[in-house]
């Protein structure tokens, strides 16, 4: 691939939507014309996917509309696993959605979560599937999965595109690299939650995937609950379709959603704040 553009980038959205079967994805573009998600936030940096679209006059993918319900969701999960004929992996489903996995994982809490409620679907609405009698006699993680590539005794040659990723060095106390996930943005938000005024009470998969309290008074010592959400960039709360109201902060290492109706807190200024 020759040097990534705007334009590049722009032509091969087109591209990719006539190739699609139907309202295409970022998962989708990605997949079909091999543009990293960092070009896409990098170059777009106002808009990101949504952007892009605008840019290439594609129709804005569903998901960006209106936060879909949790019925919406299951029906499009089904829809690709009747497709399938099996319970497909997140890349299965994200080659084949009109949503984004990551709706899913961040909506139900995973894998196992997204199953659990896939369960109680069928019940609902396809009582007579087969693929519920597979999902009630089997545990989770004894589902089916694409099976694991063979791991290769001898490791090959340093590649550019293989291997471990970094973000810019940072040297900020134990955390030598930036966070460019949101894994990395938990860590480094635990290293700090206490000095900027939070205690965490509990971390979990579902949304939202913080439970803290947080310093309102530091002279009476008053503290009061909070909901946190966390994500890479902000605008990805946006994109992963949570509701607002079932969150009040939202801890990001980047805040590039200036509309954003929520409290941002941006760990990229609040390191940058307490020094090293």
């Amino acid at each position: 691939m020759g040097e990534v553009t705007r334009e590049a980038v722009i032509d091969a959205a087109k591209r990719a939507a006539a190739q699609a079967d139907g309202p295409i994805s970022l998962d989708s573009f990605v997949r079909l014309t091999g543009i990293s998600t960092y070009h896409v936030y990098h170059l777009f940096p106002d808009g990101g996917w949504l952007e892009v679209k605008a840019a290439a006059g594609l129709e804005r993918h569903p998901k960006h509309k209106n936060p879909l319900s949790d019925d919406e969701l299951l029906g499009e999960y089904h829809r690709v696993v009747a497709a399938l004929g099996a319970v497909p992996t997140w890349d299965r489903f994200a080659a084949r959605a009109t949503v984004s996995a990551e709706v899913l994982k961040h909506r139900f809490g995973g894998r196992r979560g997204t199953l659990k409620r896939y369960r109680g679907w069928l019940e609902q609405h396809e009582p007579n599937s087969p693929f519920l009698k597979e999902l009630q006699s089997e545990s989770m993680r004894e589902l089916p999965t694409a099976p694991s590539a063979p791991v290769s005794a001898i490791q090959p040659a340093w590649s550019k595109n293989v291997g471990t990723v970094f973000g810019p060095p940072i040297d900020f106390r134990g955390l030598r690299h930036a966070p460019i996930n949101e894994q990395g943005v938990v860590f480094l938000f635990g290293m700090v939650s206490y000095e900027i005024g939070f205690i965490v009470e509990a971390i979990h998969a579902a949304y939202p995937d913080c439970e803290a309290k947080r310093c309102v008074d530091r002279r009476n010592n008053r503290w009061q609950r909070v909901r946190i959400e966390f994500e890479f960039r902000s605008s990805n709360f946006r994109d992963h379709g949570h509701d607002p109201g079932g969150c009040d902060v939202i801890v990001c290492w980047q805040h590039d959603w200036p509309d954003c109706p929520l409290e941002v807190v941006e760990l990229h200024r609040v390191i940058n704040d307490l020094g090293r």
